[in-house]
């Protein structure tokens, strides 16, 4: 084009007001519609019809915990990788908001191995309640030692991925993992947990400022795939309210493994593969 032409040409201020928040969600990551406002001084209705769009164009997500966008991992190479949502937190947050626990008042968490000896709550449906806001789990990353989503994944990976996690913990886990680990008990709560085919959270385990409330309970199951195990899915409950028989017997266990089974088979329907450890 030449400088003539290009003078002669008007500019789409829409799309040039989209490109803008692509942008500024590449660069900075997962934003709230407030972040989004004072960063591009639009107002909340425009701003709110351009992450419609680009929501239904597949290029933005939104978070179903804090509401936050981020751009869609599904945008493959052409942005920053990092900046894009977790692949599972993307595939699976359909299937979680079915969940009949979710109905019933009882949230779930979405985790998702990110590397050795670690693991990170990626999607979440604590929306409301004391279970909720003050109590939200994204971003945190529970002990693989003493968290019903460690145990499922360790209970489920080869045996060669499992020493490799372990020796992880014992260089950089915390005092209590470690002690967990030495003491003998927690391969045998290892091996309970695979003929069983669901984590248990360790008892009063919990991480403050994330659970200041009253305890939770949890049960976890993996979340396999062909290529191997990609992270868990949990359902929570008061500790106080109800037993883990009880529990189980509502049936919300089986439904949580249900929908494992389906989000394993949506990753691998889209090509994602297991993390390499």
């Amino acid at each position: 084009m030449t400088h003539s032409e290009h003078s002669s040409s008007k500019t789409i201020r829409a799309l040039d007001r989209g490109l803008q928040i692509v942008e500024l969600l590449s660069q900075r990551g997962q934003m709230t519609l407030a972040d989004l406002r004072k960063a591009s001084q639009l107002s909340n209705p425009t701003l709110l019809r351009i992450l419609l769009t680009l929501q239904d164009r597949g290029w933005v997500r939104r978070s179903i915990v804090e509401g936050r966008y981020e751009l869609a991992h599904s945008l493959g190479n052409l942005l920053g990788e990092a900046t894009r949502a977790h692949p599972l937190a993307e595939l699976a947050a359909p299937l979680l908001l079915d969940l009949k626990g979710r109905q019933a008042g009882w949230p779930s968490d979405l985790c998702a191995l990110v590397g050795p000896g670690r693991v990170e709550i990626v999607e979440s449906t604590r929306l409301r309640g004391p279970m909720a806001l003050t109590r939200t789990a994204l971003g945190i990353r529970p002990s693989m030692v003493m968290s019903a989503h460690g145990r499922a994944i360790l209970a489920f990976s080869t045996e060669d991925q499992c020493k490799r996690h372990i020796d992880v913990i014992r260089k950089s886990g915390s005092k209590e993992d470690i002690l967990n680990i030495e003491n003998g008990a927690f391969a045998d709560e290892i091996a309970q947990t695979r003929k069983r085919g669901y984590g248990l959270r360790e008892p009063k385990y919990w991480q403050a400022p994330f659970d200041p409330g009253p305890e939770l309970a949890a049960i976890a199951v993996p979340i396999l795939s062909g290529s191997g195990v990609h992270g868990s899915i949990s359902i929570l409950w008061m500790a106080d309210d109800m037993r883990l028989d009880e529990a189980i017997s509502l049936g919300f266990l089986q439904d949580i493994q249900k929908t494992s089974a389906k989000i394993g088979a949506t990753l691998d329907k889209a090509g994602v593969v297991a993390p390499k450890i």
